[in-house]
């Protein structure tokens, strides 16, 4: 399944949960209805229902009493306040999950790993996110730890890539080698590439809307307390009624949560099944993610997460986090011998005890991560072909062994000082730049100019191995750079942004690097940072979006050659793959397909449904590859448009 075809089937997936939750409430609904009307009933035929018949309150209960079991007027106020409850806690617990990843993280006690720890368990596994992360195309996650739990578990949380997190307990961290831990981070790599985390949150939220039911009871319940029983006994029998509306809201709201934990629980169990694949897929080592298994299985421990608000994402973790109730009908996760079996079908049922902590020094990294694990003969580079970026675009949203290799290749190939500035935030700053920094004299002091003399003092460091930089690295050495550069205060990014701007315009002109920069550090430092909005609706028609899918090729195919036949060409092979717009397609002039026109389209383009954005990104390759190899400026294009229409593409090989 590639990534288009996992959005979609997440996107099924959601209306499928969006109707099964539905008919949840709607019997929430009616179980509400039938005992407001037993309880009316009750009133009715009690002796306080016949000796306060003057009361105000009673009379109005009493209106609604029905000549059976009907009665439009209650049934809609029944339905109606239901909807009202569950929708607005829904809403209100959504509000507080739309920070996305970190603020999930936090919520279960997790601690932020900075970028340039130099603790040698923690740098290892910011080097194996680092590496999944370049080879998948996505932006580096922040890496979270869960100091307090000592089982072994992790999860990743978020609602897109842009604010994505992949956490881990401490037990995780310290009882795992570099294989086992590979493989639990690729698992988690694979919730985040098919669109699981989103779905995830809103699990969480329409099942505390569900449950909300609940907590108004027990506030009503409670509030008796303080009442002393009532003055006399026409107080204490309206009492009676707010503690049996408070009991019945109690049961129903229990009783919707447990369905709605069955339908959470079973969509979850399905998951996990996939993502263990997906791992195995990634790694092409099925014995780093059957080995955490095992030894989830042997430790005493197991994957057990004790903190209280974990209960609540549960369904977000690599293994059962606590106890599962009603024979494991609840459980969120399948068995451990089931997961391992559908790897490993010889497994014998054995597990093993972890040791207290593995030996870090001989199995990973330990110069701070500077230092890689030699790659095997059969993760070699692979070379320049006319299929790469065809096999780009089928890979969105994918991740195989030769691309882990490649991203390990790519990050040793970057010089090393260089790496270090990336993972601290005032050398990140610097760092990109220094990036920009043109190599024509007069352009290069115009732009010294606008830097301060503590920075221009700073650049002078990094001089020597930015002028070594080969252009392929540029973009994946940004990608290192993007959690260090999440720390920029509020306060400082406009002014970082306005830097950026001042130094890509002192020349007159924007080239591709600088534009796909821009934009991709605008996406992943602003955008991910603003209140998550809904897209509104989806486009799903080519010919809605046929001016803006011209202005992407055009800009591609002025961007691979100087020569006007030569751009005509190669976009001729990229029209020739959207052949529902055939005959409306024709080159622009380079001035009517610039940054300017770019960003209005590129906006636009965003709201297209899934084939809409896969058959553009082919054609798109289809372009960049016309005449059989991929330039750096035809490469950075297709990343930074694959990126800003949330398609995540791995590095290309280029051609010089």
């Amino acid at each position: 399944m590639d990534f288009f075809q996992a959005q979609a089937h997440a996107h099924q997936r959601t209306k499928r949960l969006v109707a099964l939750f539905a008919l949840s409430v709607a019997a929430t609904i009616a179980v509400m209805y039938i005992a407001i009307i037993l309880l009316i009933g009750q009133i009715h035929s009690s002796s306080a229902g016949r000796r306060y018949q003057n009361f105000e309150v009673y009379n109005r209960l009493n209106a609604h009493l029905p000549n059976g079991w009907w009665d439009p007027q209650l049934f809609g106020i029944v339905a109606g306040g239901t909807i009202v409850v569950v929708a607005s806690a829904a809403l209100f617990k959504t509000a507080q999950l739309r920070q996305g990843g970190p603020a999930i993280a936090e919520m279960v006690g997790g601690r932020r790993i900075e970028p340039h720890t130099t603790a040698i368990n923690e740098r290892r596994l910011v080097n194996i996110v680092e590496e999944m992360s370049i080879a998948s195309g996505i932006s580096v996650p922040a890496v979270y730890v869960l100091d307090d739990e000592a089982g072994l578990n992790a999860f990743a949380a978020g609602l897109t890539t842009s604010d994505a997190v992949v956490a881990v307990t401490r037990g995780t961290l310290e009882k795992l080698n570099r294989d086992e831990l590979q493989g639990v981070v690729a698992h988690e790599f694979s919730h985040i590439l098919n669109g699981d985390m989103r779905m995830n949150i809103r699990l969480v939220a329409v099942l505390f809307g569900i449950f909300f039911l609940t907590i108004i009871g027990r506030g009503l319940v409670r509030s008796i307390r303080f009442t002393g029983g009532g003055r006399n006994k026409r107080e204490g029998n309206i009492l009676y009624v707010i503690a049996a509306i408070g009991l019945v809201l109690i049961i129903i709201g229990y009783i919707g949560y447990f369905f709605g934990r069955l339908i959470q629980a079973a969509v979850s169990r399905q998951r996990e099944f996939l993502a263990d694949a997906s791992a195995v897929q990634f790694t092409r080592n099925p014995d780093g993610i059957t080995n955490a298994l095992k030894k989830i299985g042997g430790y005493a421990l197991g994957g057990h997460v004790s903190s209280e608000k974990a209960a609540a994402i549960g369904h977000f973790f690599f293994a059962e986090g606590g106890l599962s109730n009603f024979f494991g009908l609840l459980a969120t996760h399948p068995p451990l011998d089931t997961r391992i079996r559908a790897i490993d079908p010889q497994f014998n049922g054995t597990y093993f005890t972890p040791p207290e902590t593995v030996d870090v020094e001989h199995d990973s990294f330990v110069s701070a991560g500077l230092v890689r694990p030699p790659l095997q003969a059969a993760r070699a580079k692979m070379p320049l072909a006319s299929s790469i970026p065809l096999g780009a675009i089928a890979s969105i949203g994918t991740l195989t062994p030769d691309q882990v290799a490649n991203a390990q290749t790519l990050i040793n190939e970057i010089p090393v000082i260089l790496r270090q500035a990336a993972r601290t935030t005032k050398d990140a700053t610097t760092l990109i730049y220094g990036l920009l920094l043109d190599t024509r004299p007069e352009v290069y002091q115009r732009q010294l100019a606008q830097l301060p003399a503590a920075t221009i003092e700073q650049l002078t460091a990094f001089a020597e191995p930015l002028a070594a930089l080969k252009p392929a690295h540029k973009l994946p050495l940004c990608q290192l750079a993007l959690p260090a550069l999440r720390d920029i205060p509020d306060t400082e990014i406009a002014d970082f942004f306005a830097t950026i701007k001042t130094l890509i315009n002192a020349d007159g002109q924007v080239s591709t690097f600088e534009f796909a920069l821009q934009k991709i550090l605008y996406r992943q430092l602003v955008l991910s940072h603003s209140p998550k909005q809904s897209p509104g609706s989806q486009i799903y028609s080519f010919q809605a979006v046929r001016e803006e899918i011209v202005i992407i090729l055009s800009a591609i195919a002025h961007a691979s050659t100087a020569e006007l036949a030569e751009a005509e060409k190669a976009f001729a092979q990229g029209t020739q793959q959207l052949r529902m717009l055939e005959g409306s397609l024709e080159l622009l002039a380079t001035n009517s397909c610039g940054s300017v026109h770019l960003d209005p389209a590129i906006d636009r383009l965003t709201l297209a449904a899934g084939p809409i954005k896969q058959r553009l990104l082919l054609a798109c390759a289809h372009v960049a590859n016309a005449d059989g190899e991929i330039r750096v400026a035809e490469a950075e294009l297709l990343r930074a448009f694959a990126a800003m229409l949330d398609c995540p593409m791995p590095p290309l090989t280029m051609a010089g």
